[in-house]
């Protein structure tokens, strides 16, 4: 399943029973956030426990895309897990950085990682 506004797009592929990756491209700020937010409540209410986010294909994010995410994670019982996947010395990550997010949730540098950080 796939959303679209503009240049934006969050896509939603499930990993086993109750995991699921959310890929998310494009500018995420005060008009798409709703997406992404619906997307990740969309993935609670069908019982997801653990979400990759992968925030690998977005140029801009804002503080309010960052609250989702948060609001997401504390949606979660104790055994969920939701984990980002930011790059090394990409925008996102120096948001992240600032904004405290990477001690405040799991980030990975790729998909890869954080898929694997689910399974364990």
């Amino acid at each position: 399943m796939a959303k679209v506004v503009d240049d934006f797009d969050v896509t939603a592929e499930p990993l086993g029973r109750s995991s699921v990756v959310l890929t998310v491209e494009g500018e995420l700020d005060i008009a798409t956030a709703p997406t992404l937010k619906e997307s990740l409540t969309a993935a609670l209410d069908s019982g997801a426990t653990r979400i990759v986010v992968d925030l690998s294909g977005v140029t801009f994010m804002d503080s309010v895309s960052l609250a989702a995410i948060l609001h997401a994670r504390r949606r979660l019982s104790g055994g969920g897990r939701l984990v980002c996947v930011t790059p090394a010395g990409s925008y996102i990550r120096l948001i992240f950085e600032i904004a405290g997010g990477v001690t405040l949730l799991h980030v990975f540098e790729t998909r890869a990682a954080a898929v694997d950080a689910l399974a364990g």
